[in-house]
């Protein structure tokens, strides 16, 4: 199957379970999609973007500080894998203390003037550069955002005088980045391929951040990218999403039809208000069965339908039903603009063995309404029963505008689609700053922040299988971190006192979001892993749901938006311990022998600084935070009793 689409002109990116991402000429689509064993192709889905004060209320600082250890866990020898847009590769909270780059590798998918990278014998697009000479010439991958740079100086920053670093400052880097139209599926999904593979070929455990969404999909974790996690994802690899910004926000829709005669309606608003509607709708059938559709403008006072399109239900294969103010003098009496419609019957992957259909419609729509008192909105029925789930644009609502008859969205479901499968690790926000100062030296508010509550705009489930998400909730809003010293477009409003070494200013800036609350986890998961690297994704879950924070906001709050609580690293990190260190295994060989009491006996005669972190907690048997001849006296006295 492989050979024969690469000799129908495909470039193969890579191999997953059942399916490739692949680069397809637009003039052989159709020849592709008729090859013996082609069941569907699916087009990238475009994503969206989605530390003082984290660590502080995530108790990061007391791992750091080795409270109740006897020396600090800093992610050592774990890689971070930072996929998002707006790198400064040579930032000076992505430097060790020598001013070197943290940074190991970068995968830029939309460059190719670095080395190809081939895995298992396929050649992923664009480039790596793997080599502290061929990252140090690196700038940014995007001068248009400061993103990436936050994310990660969040997740493992570690310039420490400003005390803007964060929570594994020690972990290795790999940073896969490209421009802000480019985050699409197909170039996620080559990105996790690529940093787990680097993780195989160095050794380490491997936690990969993803600060980015999508509302697009069926939600039910059935979708190529949730089905990329979850082959790639297992033990000491590990994927972090964050759960979305639309909590606030009626983006979800649920209706049943019940079949012929029922029709259900819903009005289009613009987030910001105004006439203009931009954006797009996606709704799915709970199965294979039709559902159609049509446009409709309502007269606000009186609820009437004052123009109607055609109804569009499956459409002929390739084409497209579209209405245009340019040729539809109806429509172009209330708005000018267009509407766009495609369907299609998604064939979407449940498990190794099997697959599920779904009927799946889209509306795309750039309108601007030219009456005042005119509403857009659109109408689904069906000839079959059936249960309609569907999704918005972030700036468009599913709204009643208060007439009767109408059908609303809800935030509940807001989730994103990345999110939806059990194989990685969905995190909300919880507020953590009510206000900060400007480089300037000016106050600033954080909008609607009131700390250690749920972020406004921290999006929840339940997903389309009644699984609540997200798991897990951290700080987020709002985030201190380091920005883009490339990025041309910052207004500089919201960044603060940078940082000068060397003659170098390097930035710094506020940032709110479930894309700023992940990496704090993703960094908490790293110092996991540094204790037990062949954690898997069910292990970290299980961790989490065992040492969450659940005080009065989380009791008293939404339990769907709150997960298992709010983030405990140090809570975490002492679970982890106590159910992965074997008392008394100071050499790591699985058993507690004289073995151990040697080893331990040599590393109190040659000085404990010359021994890692974990070691020196394997070594510590008393748990006093002190390595001496107690624990040799301890570790015998285990040995003897058991």
């Amino acid at each position: 199957m492989i050979d024969s689409l690469r000799s129908s002109g495909v470039i193969i990116g890579s191999v997953f379970d059942g399916f490739v991402t692949a680069q397809i000429p637009l003039r052989t689509m159709r020849q592709i999609a008729n090859l013996h064993g082609v069941k569907h192709i699916s087009l990238g889905r475009q994503l969206t973007l989605c530390n003082d004060s984290a660590r502080f209320y995530s108790n990061v600082d007391q791992v750091h500080h080795a409270a109740g250890l006897i020396a600090p866990l800093t992610g050592r020898g774990v890689i971070v894998g930072m996929i998002d847009t707006g790198f400064d590769f040579n930032h000076i909270n992505l430097c060790d203390e020598n001013g070197n780059s943290r940074v190991k590798a970068v995968y830029l998918p939309c460059d190719s003037s670095g080395v190809k990278t081939t895995i298992d014998g396929d050649t992923l697009p664009g480039s790596c550069y793997e080599t502290p000479e061929m990252i140090a010439a690196l700038t940014t991958d995007n001068p248009h955002s400061s993103h990436g740079t936050h994310t990660t100086g969040t997740a493992s920053g570690s310039y420490l005088p400003n005390g803007l670093y964060g929570v594994a400052p020690e972990a290795d880097i790999v940073a896969c980045g490209m421009p802000s139209e480019e985050l699409n599926d197909v170039n996620l999904a080559n990105s996790v391929r690529y940093i787990f593979d680097y993780a195989d070929r160095v050794g380490k455990p491997c936690v990969i951040n993803m600060s980015l969404g999508s509302n697009e999909g069926p939600n039910d974790g059935t979708s190529y990218l949730c089905k990329t996690f979850e082959s790639l994802s297992g033990p000491g690899r590990i994927c972090v999403l964050s759960a979305g910004n639309d909590g606030f926000a009626p983006i979800c829709f649920h209706k049943d039809l019940m079949g012929i005669g029922d029709t259900v309606t819903t009005l289009l608003r613009n987030r910001w208000g105004g006439g203009q509607r931009e954006g797009y709708v996606s709704m799915w059938s709970d199965g294979p069965q039709e559902h159609s559709s049509r446009v409709v403008v309502i007269n606000r006072q009186s609820g009437e339908i004052e123009y109607a399109s055609p109804v569009v239900g499956v459409l002929a294969e390739d084409s497209v039903f579209t209405i245009d103010s340019d040729v539809d003098a109806d429509f172009a009496a209330f708005y000018t603009g267009t509407m766009t419609y495609a369907s299609a019957v998604e064939h979407l992957q449940s498990s190794e063995e099997s697959s599920v259909d779904h009927f799946h419609s889209y509306w795309i729509f750039d309108a601007t309404s030219i009456q005042s008192g005119h509403l857009l909105g659109l109408q689904y029925m069906s000839d079959n029963q059936t249960k309609l789930s569907g999704w918005c644009t972030s700036d468009t609502y599913f709204y009643t505008f208060d007439l009767p008859g109408m059908t609303g969205g809800s935030p509940s479901g807001s989730i994103s689609d990345l999110a939806t499968t059990d194989s990685v690790i969905s995190v909300g926000a919880f507020s953590s700053r009510r206000s900060y100062v400007n480089k300037d030296g000016e106050p600033q508010s954080v909008y609607l922040s009131f700390p250690t509550d749920i972020a406004y705009f921290s999006s929840y489930g339940p997903d389309e299988r009644g699984v609540s998400r997200p798991d897990i909730v951290a700080a987020g809003n709002a985030l201190l971190s380091s920005a883009n010293r490339y990025d041309v477009e910052a207004t500089q409003v919201n960044w603060v006192k940078p940082v000068e070494v060397n003659g170098t200013q390097y930035p710094y800036y506020a940032n709110q979001g479930t894309s700023m609350s992940a990496p704090v986890v993703s960094g908490t998961i790293a110092l996991m892993l540094q204790l037990n690297p062949t954690l898997s994704p069910s292990d970290v879950r299980t961790v989490m749901s065992a040492t969450a924070v659940k005080d009065s906001h989380v009791m008293a709050g939404d339990s769907e938006r709150w997960g298992y609580g709010k983030l405990d690293a140090s809570a975490a990190v002492d679970y982890v311990m106590s159910n992965t260190l074997l008392r008394g295994d100071v050499n790591d060989d699985g058993e507690v022998t004289i073995a151990d009491v040697l080893a331990l006996i040599d590393i109190v005669l040659r000085s404990s600084s010359q021994a890692d972190a974990v070691t020196l907690i394997r070594a510590d048997v008393n748990r006093d935070c002190e390595i001496q001849i107690a624990d040799v006296n301890c570790l015998i006295d285990l040995i003897l009793k058991s």
